[in-house]
């Protein structure tokens, strides 16, 4: 019903576009996805590119390509900065070494509760923090479209009931930071992208896999592990997805225009679709046979994990961006 009354909102919008199809120069985009097809919120890229195609009439096309078909983490800013792959979606806290303020929002696990407010908070600060600006124009990036991702989760091969039964697992990670959460546990973090976590889980090189509740059943966690939790280790911006900043200040104004309203319409669609996905998720993973496992020590793992913003502005300190950091944390702090 949300993803209904937000496709009625988003169809008003698209009638009284003032656009018109003469105006689009015809155009074939390629556009790179690090997720497979199957996940849920790969339903926001398709409803971003068949959007474009049906206000520009048809003159404007997307293609996509699934699970880093066109380019891994390795390089991926490049190939996008370039121009080599027209569209692509970049995990900012992957690329630490190359966008260490734009991947904050990313990258803090215990951090972020309000997945649509995050979204809000990561556009601001990509189009207005002049530090990350500096990042994006140093990588010839421009980013066009937000979504976010709902409560991360452990999801593992025993029980997890207290702080204790964290020592030593071996839990799927990524980033710099949440390994530093998984580490204050007392578990051993490997960081892997999440299209390996399963076949990791099988061989035993992992214990758990961090994930949440509406992409389980579409990776397939269920049939690696039995046991969920209750605990919530909060709401990350997802991927963004870029485009050359060379390439959009040559599209025209028009084009410009059109990729923005799309973007801001593909955004409130996948605020709902996520919502409405994980409001069913729990019940579908107990319908597959996962165990989700009360956690009994909330208070000893919120006291066992450090303040993660924090424990980024100290990092950028170490590096001498200690007074860019502290401005970004402060305003997270007013805006989260």
């Amino acid at each position: 019903m949300k993803i209904w009354k937000s496709l009625m909102a988003i169809a008003a919008v698209a009638l009284a576009s003032p656009a018109v199809a003469q105006d689009y120069p015809e155009m074939t985009l390629r556009y790179s996805s690090n997720i497979p097809e199957v996940v849920n919120t790969s339903k926001i890229d398709l409803f971003f590119s068949a959007e474009i195609e049906k206000r520009s009439g048809g003159k404007i096309k997307i293609q996509h390509f699934w699970a880093n078909t066109m380019g891994g983490e390795a390089e991926i800013v490049d190939l996008t900065g370039s121009g080599a792959v027209d569209l692509a979606l970049i995990v900012t806290g992957n690329q630490v070494s190359r966008l260490p303020f734009a991947a904050v929002t990313n990258s803090l696990p215990r951090t972020f509760a309000d997945g649509p407010k995050l979204v809000t908070l990561t556009r601001d600060l990509f189009e207005n923090n002049a530090t990350i600006q500096a990042e994006f124009a140093a990588a010839n990036l421009h980013p066009i479209l937000y979504r976010y991702l709902p409560d991360y989760r452990v999801y593992c091969s025993s029980p997890m009931r207290t702080v204790a039964d964290f020592q030593n697992k071996k839990i799927r990670s990524y980033g710099a930071y949440v390994p530093v959460m998984f580490e204050a546990l007392g578990a051993v973090p490997v960081n892997i992208p999440p299209t390996d976590m399963i076949q990791a889980m099988s061989t035993g090189a992992l214990d758990c896999t961090y994930m949440f509740n509406s992409s389980a059943l579409q990776f397939k966690v269920d049939q690696v592990a039995k046991y969920a939790t209750d605990i919530s280790f909060g709401v990350i911006n997802a991927h963004t997805l870029f485009v050359s900043a060379d390439k959009w200040n040559a599209w025209p104004e028009s084009v410009r225009t059109l990729f923005n309203e799309v973007a801001r319409d593909a955004e409130a669609y996948g605020n709902a679709l996520i919502a409405e996905d994980e409001a069913k998720a729990l019940d579908a993973i107990v319908a597959a046979g996962m165990e989700v496992v009360p956690f009994e020590e909330q208070d000893a793992l919120t006291a066992a994990i450090p303040d993660m913003l924090e424990v980024w502005v100290a990092k950028m300190g170490e590096s001498g961006k200690d007074a860019e950091a502290q401005e970004i944390a402060e305003y997270i702090k007013a805006n989260r």
